[in-house]
């Protein structure tokens, strides 16, 4: 099935990857997202074992010039592995062709969050049951870092990002350098999964030294990006080409780490650059 709406909003494609045909027809989508000024086009896909289902999905992204990939989670994504494998492999290889900035969302059909497998995971997942859910996907569209026709982002990351393993000699402790590779930052903010906890933070010369035990206007607090409620943190001594920001967790590190600046010593975070740690470290 493929419907494809005409008019001026972000392009987003529609996939619903399936195995044996037990859900529904989902093309009843594209026009309530009509409403939130989306233009959505919706393919129901067969996962065959003669074809993989990346084939499919970088061919249909790059075909037509979409801003954003919505793909549909249901019980068979999980109760089925070959369906979780395909899936994982496409969003991997459209990371590759798209760039890592890239909106990649996945619709949770009759299912709760903590379902969701880690490796899907990583990726924005909206719950369709949720009343706001179609705000929440034209956020994430909003996102969308422009990319030349070969997929490369325009522009640079703004900052430079290191993961330092047995940090401080500790090999229960993994440290996340962040530097700023043009201005110096005078207010910045860490956000990270509400679910997660940073052992210790602030800010240290580069190239993984120790963090200063000082902190200028510290501020915390919480807010909401896509479906994650994350903590934000951060301070104001000054984040440079020399000195550092610090995040250090004892255990696995957080499945996404955010940073960027705010505008006053204890507001909020702005625009923020996000560090996908299961992605390779991909930048958006």
């Amino acid at each position: 099935m493929d419907n494809t709406g005409k008019g001026n909003g972000p392009r987003l494609w529609i996939s619903y990857p399936w195995i044996s045909r037990e859900e529904r027809d989902f093309g009843y989508l594209v026009s309530q997202l009509k409403d939130a000024h989306i233009e959505a086009t919706y393919d129901s896909l067969q996962l065959l074992p003669d074809r993989h289902l990346w084939e499919r999905a970088v061919q249909r992204l790059l075909s037509v010039g979409m801003d954003g990939w919505l793909y549909i989670l249901t019980h068979q994504c999980f109760t089925r592995r070959a369906c979780t494998d395909e899936l994982t492999a496409a969003i991997n290889r459209a990371v590759q062709h798209m760039g890592p900035g890239f909106p990649m969302v996945g619709l949770l059909y009759d299912i709760a969050s903590q379902q969701v497998p880690p490796m899907l995971r990583v990726r924005p997942c909206i719950s369709l049951a949720d009343p706001n859910w179609k705000q929440q996907i034209a956020d994430v569209l909003k996102c969308h870092t422009p990319m030349t026709p070969g997929g490369i982002m325009k522009g640079e990351p703004l900052f430079s990002w290191r993961v330092h393993p047995n940090y401080s000699g500790n090999p229960s402790l993994t440290a996340v350098e962040v530097r700023s590779k043009e201005d110096s930052i005078q207010y910045w903010r860490f956000a990270i999964p509400k679910s997660a906890r940073a052992v210790a933070w602030g800010q240290g010369s580069s190239g993984g030294r120790e963090i200063s035990p000082i902190r200028f206007s510290e501020a915390t607090g919480s807010a909401r990006y896509a479906n994650h409620e994350v903590t934000w943190f951060g301070a104001a001594n000054i984040i440079s080409r020399t000195e550092s920001a610090y995040a250090v967790f004892c255990g696995p590190l957080p499945d996404f780490i955010c940073f960027g600046p705010a505008r006053n010593p204890f507001g909020p975070p702005g625009r923020m650059e996000i560090f996908w740690t299961a992605l390779s470290g991909k930048m958006v």
